[in-house]
């Protein structure tokens, strides 16, 4: 998957007094052990199955399976697609709602961008209010990618709360899934009474600093469920949009330090508490768009089940 031409060149084209300016801002790091480690390489294989369009274009009923291989822990549990959505909004928002009943879970599972209507999302860099929180704003795409899907889902959910009333709700994606999956999980926490653990893997930035920090408020202080953003080594889109165009990190960043196409150990997954700090992704600085490698990587190839080709669908 690569970035299209049209987004490239926008981006290229940003003069220099549009760059981010990183702030000395204090975040202290630390580590995660070997089990927490485990519980993430289990989580990002939903997101690496929002990528299969068998899954996404199934039958309710079905499990979950990726062609490409990257999702066994996924395909040996008792899992079950609730709902399936996609080809059906002008953003081409898609994923699933399954039920795992391995590990007493519902979990909501948004694609990564695929199709043009994808990548008009991914580059829609104007804010909306989200009616979240006074002073709250959204980037106009994601938000829109969200609540073109959220009536359905929400449905689908709530019946699916009077069967597994006890499940906990897990909302993961990569890349454009990520930042729906953020906004969804910030969105659901609030209006609908949910506590969701947020699994975000190389996501934009999706929030102006006052939602951003309500997103992160959600965890921290509502223990609405745990947030886990996830970074990679020089990955660029969760550089974008920049710091310079109003946008921040929800916070605590992990940031994967392993090389592509690596086992990674407890001790490469860093975490800083600051979404936003110079150490972390953040201080890459400016996005370089010909290193995308590492927006692949996240504990494995999260996006080997991407088809070819950029269709309009």
């Amino acid at each position: 998957m690569h970035l299209p031409r049209f987004l490239v060149a926008t981006l290229s084209a940003l003069p220099c007094s549009a760059l981010p300016a990183l702030q000395a801002r204090e975040s202290t790091p630390s580590t995660i052990t070997p089990e927490t480690l485990a519980s993430f390489d289990f989580w990002v294989q939903y997101a690496a199955a929002a990528y299969c369009e068998p899954n996404y274009i199934a039958q309710a009923g079905q499990k979950l399976a990726c062609w490409a291989g990257n999702c066994p822990a996924v395909e040996a549990a008792d899992t079950t697609i609730l709902l399936d959505f996609s080809n059906a909004t002008i953003t081409d928002t898609a994923g699933f709602l399954a039920v795992d009943h391995t590990h007493s879970s519902l979990i909501l599972a948004f694609r990564g961008s695929y199709s043009v209507r994808n990548w008009v999302t991914d580059a829609t860099f104007l804010y909306t209010d989200p009616q979240l929180c006074p002073g709250c704003f959204a980037e106009l795409g994601f938000w829109s990618a969200w609540t073109n899907v959220r009536a359905n889902i929400t449905a689908a959910l709530t019946r699916a709360r009077e069967q597994y009333p006890t499940y906990s709700l897990q909302v993961v994606g990569h890349s454009l899934g990520a930042a729906i999956a953020t906004l969804a999980a910030a969105d659901l926490r609030a209006t609908a009474g949910e506590t969701v653990e947020l699994y975000a893997f190389a996501s934009p930035r999706v929030a102006n600093p006052v939602l951003a920090q309500y997103i992160t408020a959600q965890a921290t202080q509502q223990q609405k469920g745990a947030n886990y953003r996830f970074t990679h080594t020089v990955d660029p889109v969760p550089n974008l949009p920049l710091l310079a165009m109003g946008y921040s990190h929800v916070s605590p960043e992990y940031h994967i330090t392993a090389p592509d196409n690596s086992t990674v150990v407890a001790s490469q997954v860093v975490v800083y508490s600051d979404g936003d700090y110079v150490r972390g992704n953040t201080g890459v600085g400016v996005p370089d768009l010909l290193r995308f490698d590492a927006h692949h990587w996240y504990f494995e190839r999260a996006d080997a089940c991407i088809e070819s080709g950029l269709p309009w669908r």
